[in-house]
């Protein structure tokens, strides 16, 4: 027997609230997933569909497509039901699909595909949305060619603002270079410890390979590294937490982000990820890089790395890497004479 209308619509109301209290707006309800809530008498299922259709109707609910044909719901926000109140049928079913993509929008060629409206329609159901402050237009950094949308009211995700290192979707390279080199001192202050001046001793003239006098003060700052059990080095937390609380930075990095530069700065040799990433360690010490990030080299003039050359071994020539280091034999197939990265690395080292 079929209920009166004011004891379906009170029904539908708990329903929904229901729903609302125990799912989030992005979960699919079956019948017997919403029969499971208690709400409906009896679990009468032709009651359970009055309910969903007068929430349907409402904008409430979101009568979906599912497989074997059977009945899915999606809720849909109070806010959101009041916005497609007020739209036309064609204005609805553009705002749908601009709201089921999220944070990370989509193509204005999407909406169309999937609404089936003429170009022209289209058009027009994305001004008025526009005009109306429902949705607007977002910059993804991975198609900056096309026309993206997205709800007015939500914040574009990392995939389509690039994340922390875009401003207004171009990349800031001044902001990482500054980020990254506040990084690199931070863990080599971690990763070095520093030997006490030796104020009794004083400075001497120490002549140099190349028969030049140079002057060894004990007051100058010398580091050692730390021992092979130690166990103090930063990890990618710690150096969040230093990162945010510098004034470096205008805004709150995540340790996502901060894990990006770690990588960048382990691919340009300046870093070692130990433990599979869990602590990162400096190749150099404090001064050294302090004296690297104040040293600009002049035009025409080698820059610090090509000039450290020659100093960390198999670590820093292109053999260390080289996935093919086990093959490469002299006269071989793959050999030292054949390589087009060991004579230029090679050349830098002697000077030559």
């Amino acid at each position: 027997m079929a209920a009166a209308g004011s004891s379906v619509k009170e029904l539908a109301s708990q329903l929904y609230d229901a729903c609302a209290d125990q799912f989030s707006t992005d979960h699919t309800f079956y019948q017997q997933d919403l029969l499971s809530l208690g709400v409906i008498p009896n679990d009468d299922l032709s009651l359970l569909l009055e309910c969903a259709q007068s929430l349907v109707n409402q904008k409430l609910f979101r009568l979906l497509e599912a497989q074997n044909k059977r009945l899915v719901w999606r809720l849909v926000g109070r806010e959101d039901a009041e916005k497609l109140k007020n739209l036309t049928g064609d204005e609805g079913l553009v705002f749908t699909v601009i709201h089921s993509s999220g944070r990370s929008g989509v193509w204005v060629r999407t909406i169309q595909s999937r609404t089936n409206l003429h170009k022209s329609i289209l058009d027009r159901c994305l001004k008025a949305l526009e005009g109306k402050n429902y949705i607007k237009t977002v910059h993804n950094v991975k198609h900056p060619t096309k026309k993206m949308y997205m709800l007015a009211g939500l914040a574009p995700g990392e995939d389509v603002t690039g994340g922390a290192w875009f401003t207004d979707g171009v990349l800031d390279a001044h902001f990482i270079n500054t980020v990254a080199g506040f990084i690199e001192y931070t863990v080599s202050r971690k990763s070095w410890y520093e030997v006490p001046a030796d104020h009794g001793r004083t400075a001497k003239r120490l002549k140099t390979a190349t028969g030049k006098a140079d002057i060894n003060d004990p007051a100058e700052k010398t580091y050692l590294p730390y021992p092979p059990a130690y166990t103090g080095y930063p990890t990618a937390e710690d150096i969040t937490r230093a990162v945010n609380k510098s004034a470096i930075t205008p805004v709150q990095l995540g340790e996502e982000s901060i894990v990006q530069l770690l990588q960048m700065l382990c691919f340009d040799r300046k870093l070692v990820e130990l433990s599979n990433g869990k602590y990162y360690k400096s190749l150099k010490n404090p001064a050294l890089v302090k004296a690297a990030q104040a040293r600009k080299p002049a035009d025409g003039e080698e820059p610090q790395a090509a000039i450290d050359l020659g100093k960390n071994g198999m670590t820093e020539s292109p053999c260390g890497p080289c996935p093919s280091f086990a093959l490469c034999t002299p006269g071989g197939a793959i050999s030292p004479e054949t390589c087009e990265y060991f004579d230029p690395w090679f050349e830098k080292v002697l000077g030559f």
